[in-house]
């Protein structure tokens, strides 16, 4: 008996040890199962850093570079643009002093996944979507309300947005929707006083919290975003996370808006895993950001993509159109800021002083080295025959080193060079076409080019013609001119086929 109860104890002090034990282990798996995602972000963010190391001479070289890495890969001579080290996060300054740079108004934000404070903060999250979304705001009508001090005008109200989000119960309770920290930069301004410092410094923040968020969430004004989008666009390389811009035309604060639904669809398709590239979601259709252009300034639906069709539209269901997505990238992701702002752009009207526009171009190339001129021209790209004197000053300036380029006034369609003799004669003057890029797009891709220090001139010309985030829509599968032979509309039919 006394044996029995001795084992019999000893058995139970074996066994509480064992479910000890057990809890423990339990604990810390679940621990370090949790503990996990977070490490591993830290470790992709800490790569980032180590991806560009610097020799004894100074010089910097990517040690992790390949070929795939750069979307803008080209190569328009023996000089490969393809095979050129670039830096993974760039710094938002160039230490050439001849660009021409735009001070941004905003101070970084730095990383975000962490921090809580006045400007930033983590709203509740009650549901078990493991996706995070960092909501970026600028300003814009979004955010405004009424100012008595100023007539009732309307201006943007600092922390009103982050205070409303908190209380959006679709935010906060919905297990399908991402955890979500958002930020507000200090002072919210209008997107009229945005240029491409304030761009440079959200692509920035966007890089620095890359690896610890699955989408971003830019919130601005309605009048830039889409120079804002196009210019971010170009900006990012080998982008594989969803960017998307959004606004309001009318305040969040009102009782009729369109600015809750704007920013929920917003968030809803930056934790998309089919989004890899940089967006505008407005009123009911998400739109490629460097194909957008706003077209009303009253009517919630502010926004058109001209020569494409919108990549998503929302309805009873969300039509997402799989083809028209860009394809998730195969290199590294890196982030390029500068972008030279030594550029014009001139929209003809019939019976101009073809002396006044000489005068102009003439003048900024001798005092403020000019770099780039864009064109607005008559449909297919056409101005008057007759203007001897500007083609050759358009000859002159592309060949005193500025790159000129053709864009058309019409809202949809695409220059067309060559298919009239005016097209003809601006093309032997080694002016570019635009292509079918809208003016934001086109100004935005200038600025980027002539920004990037590695490029000559004939490289930046030869790259306007190349798409390289969507943008253009590539010469093969342009439509056919109105008098096309049957031999050039077969051939359109059969590249379109390729890719539609």
């Amino acid at each position: 008996m006394m044996i029995t109860l001795a084992t019999i104890t000893a058995l139970t002090f074996v066994m509480i040890l064992s479910v000890t034990f057990n809890i423990q282990t339990t604990s810390s798996f679940n621990f370090m199962q949790h503990q996990r995602y977070h490490y591993h972000s830290s470790l992709l963010y800490s790569s980032t850093k180590l991806h560009k190391q610097t020799n004894k001479d100074g010089k910097k070289y990517d040690n992790n570079n390949s070929n795939n890495d750069n979307n803008d890969g080209y190569d328009p001579s023996s000089r490969s643009i393809q095979n050129k080290k670039e830096n993974n996060v760039e710094k938002l300054n160039s230490s050439d002093d001849s660009l021409h740079k735009h001070k941004s108004i905003f101070t970084p934000a730095g990383p975000l996944w962490n921090q809580e404070d006045d400007d930033t903060r983590v709203l509740p999250h009650r549901g078990r979507s493991r996706k995070r979304v960092l909501v970026l705001c600028t300003g814009g009508t979004l955010t405004m309300s009424s100012d008595p001090s100023a007539q009732g005008a309307l201006a943007p109200v600092q922390g009103a947005l982050t205070d409303y989000m908190s209380s959006m119960r679709e935010l906060t309770d919905d297990p399908e929707m991402p955890e979500i920290v958002s930020h507000e930069y200090i002072p919210l301004i209008d997107s009229s006083d945005m240029g491409p410092g304030d761009w440079a410094v959200i692509a920035q923040d966007i890089a620095t919290n890359y690896y610890h968020f699955d989408g971003f969430v830019i919130i601005t004004g309605t009048d830039t975003m889409a120079y804002a989008a196009s210019a971010v666009s170009f900006m990012f390389q080998n982008l594989g996370k969803p960017v998307v811009f959004t606004g309001s035309q009318i305040p969040l604060r009102e009782p009729y808006n369109d600015a809750r639904k704007n920013l929920i669809m917003a968030i809803i398709f930056a934790s998309s895993d089919t989004v890899s590239e940089v967006t505008i979601f407005f009123h009911d259709r998400l739109l490629r950001g460097c194909r957008a252009t706003k077209v009303n300034t009253c009517k919630l639906l502010a926004f058109d993509s001209p020569n494409i069709d919108s990549l998503a539209t929302i309805g009873i269901h969300v039509e997402e159109k799989d083809h028209l997505f860009l394809p998730p990238p195969k290199g590294a992701f890196r982030v390029r800021t500068e972008m030279d702002t030594r550029l014009i752009t001139l929209r003809l009207v019939p019976g101009f002083d073809d002396a006044m526009i000489i005068h102009m171009i003439k003048a900024a190339s001798k005092e403020t080295v000019l770099k780039g001129l864009i064109l607005q021209l008559y449909g297919a790209g056409n101005m008057p025959s007759l203007k001897n004197d500007l083609i050759e000053c358009l000859k002159d300036a592309t060949n005193d080193g500025v790159c000129v380029v053709v864009s058309t006034q019409c809202h949809t369609g695409s220059v067309i060079m060559g298919h009239y003799a005016t097209g003809l004669a601006l093309k032997e003057a080694g002016v570019v076409s635009a292509g079918d890029m809208t003016l934001e797009a086109t100004t935005a891709k200038l600025a980027y080019l002539l920004g990037r220090q590695d490029l000559t001139i004939d490289e930046v010309r030869d790259l306007m013609g190349v798409d390289l985030r969507g943008e253009l829509t590539p010469e093969g599968l342009m439509p056919p001119p109105p008098l096309a032979s049957t031999y050039q509309k077969a051939i359109f039919k059969k590249n379109r086929s390729r890719i539609f």
